[in-house]
């Protein structure tokens, strides 16, 4: 019996869904409810009701789930961030397991014991490299700096603490906020896209420690930005944090016209040095600029990227195709074990990138192309044994899919950070003739539902 909208009802969380919500059942009806613990009893107010679902909003826990464990974080379920703190990080891994069974039978047909054993982080708090905090105004006309609570858009939740990036994130946001409200510049309003400030961004080398801050102001009131408020901002940050690079980061949006964005360097080096280290306990250097993409968690993607070249079994002989390459990464960490690797990417800045930090490496037998993965990959002479895909959390499309098989590599590795689509696109690939041998489940991302996989497959004998 469906349940109605607005109705009040008890229900107990069985178990939690990729995205994070707890799943019950109301009289044999499903209904989502976020920030239910598995094994909790509660109390929930229905929203939303569909033919074979429906979705409540958390009102009261009525009995608390045995596995529940006090939350590390003050702003838990505030910003959203860390959904899962709820949960001892062993019980997290064993879920993010059983999700990927679940996508990889229920949406690729495939068998469960196909999905490894998951890989679990190390470090369960302070592993991202990379965060962005929100300025806006609060009710008090003090500036806020922080998160924006969940579900909304206005408003932001001043940040006391955070243990996703590092202790001194958290300083680092207290001092610009006391910056903001003594300086006398206005916070970007998102009802009229007017005033200042907008984000804070904070990146961080794991491996050297050197930072780098990124203040993105509206460029609508750009004049605000004078030299003095530039001059005093750069000024927070001397001799302290190890703070090697700040920039001003101008966004321009009107009305009808593209975004417009500029990065302008206002104190320092160019780019933060991060490293990555090979199976072979070498390492990989890369100079990070502040638009560049690099996978959030440093110490993880060399699990995440060494268990790629594993799965790829490369032997020395193999020429890789590394699809959607970004700055090159991937193919970088397989160029070792390659006799030659060629990467594609649309993201010209990316493609720069990547043949930078193919020349800091000294890395030869790698060439990147720019351009649709769908076009450059027909018009290449090199033909491929192994591809890899790395692809956004929307997974492949099937004209791709269809223009990657008829390049006929022998071995396919596709990296995911979604189960879902990667079950639904080896679904695809199986209809095109190649077989999925094994996932592998790689967790990037403590406290969090978001799980990386590593999927491989090989060409159907004939």
């Amino acid at each position: 019996m469906k349940p109605k909208k607005g109705q009040e009802i008890e229900i107990k969380i069985d178990s939690l869904v990729y995205g994070g919500s707890g799943i019950g059942a109301f009289e044999g009806f499903k209904v989502f409810i976020e920030g239910a613990c598995v094994g909790d009893t509660v109390l929930a107010r229905v929203f939303k009701v569909k033919s074979s679902y429906a979705e409540a909003k958390l009102l009261k826990v009525l009995n608390l789930s045995p596995l529940r464990v006090p939350p590390r974080c003050a702003h838990f379920l505030v910003c959203g961030g860390c959904k899962w703190q709820f949960l001892p990080y062993g019980e997290q891994i064993k879920i993010k397991e059983e999700q990927v069974r679940n996508a990889m039978t229920r949406t690729g047909g495939l068998d469960s014991d196909l999905v490894l054993p998951i890989i679990p982080c190390k470090e369960e708090f302070f592993y991202r490299n990379k965060l962005e905090f929100s300025f806006a105004r609060g009710s008090n006309g003090q500036i806020n700096l922080g998160f924006f609570p969940l579900g909304y858009h206005y408003e932001v939740t001043n940040l006391k603490e955070c243990f996703l990036e590092s202790p001194e994130a958290a300083e680092i946001i207290a001092a610009v906020r006391e910056w903001a409200n003594a300086s006398g510049v206005s916070s970007f309003d998102a009802h009229d896209s007017t005033g200042l400030l907008k984000e804070l961004t904070v990146r961080e080398s794991k491996s050297t420690g050197e930072r780098m801050i990124i203040l993105t102001i509206n460029g609508a009131v750009k004049r605000e930005f004078t030299e003095k408020i530039s001059r005093d901002f750069v000024g927070l940050f001397c001799e302290k944090w190890n703070v090697k690079s700040i920039y001003l980061h101008t966004v321009t949006q009107a009305k009808g016209n593209r975004t417009q964005e500029e990065y302008k360097l206002i104190f320092g080096e160019e780019t933060i040095s991060e490293s990555l280290k090979l199976l072979s306990g070498a390492e990989l250097k890369f100079s990070v600029l502040p638009d560049a993409f690099f996978q959030t968690n440093t110490r993880q993607a060399e699990v995440l990227y060494s268990k790629v070249v594993e799965m790829a079994g490369l032997s020395g002989a193999e020429t890789v195709f590394d699809l959607y390459s970004g700055t090159g990464t991937i193919g970088l960490f397989c160029a070792g074990s390659s006799k030659k690797v060629v990467g594609i990417e649309i993201n010209e800045d990316a493609v720069l990138s990547a043949k930078k930090n193919a020349m800091e490496n000294h890395i030869g037998n790698i060439e990147f192309h720019l351009g649709a993965v769908e076009d450059v990959l027909t018009d290449l002479v090199d033909k491929p044994d192994v591809l890899i895909f790395d692809p956004p959390r929307a997974g492949l499309t099937e004209k791709i899919i269809e223009t990657a098989t008829r390049a006929g590599a022998e071995k396919i590795v596709y990296v995911s950070c979604n189960p879902t689509t990667l079950a639904r696109d080896l679904k695809f690939f199986a209809e095109a003739g190649y077989e999925t041998l094994a996932i592998q489940p790689v967790d990037m991302f403590p406290q969090t539902h978001h799980i990386e996989c590593v999927g491989v497959m090989r060409k159907k004998l004939v």
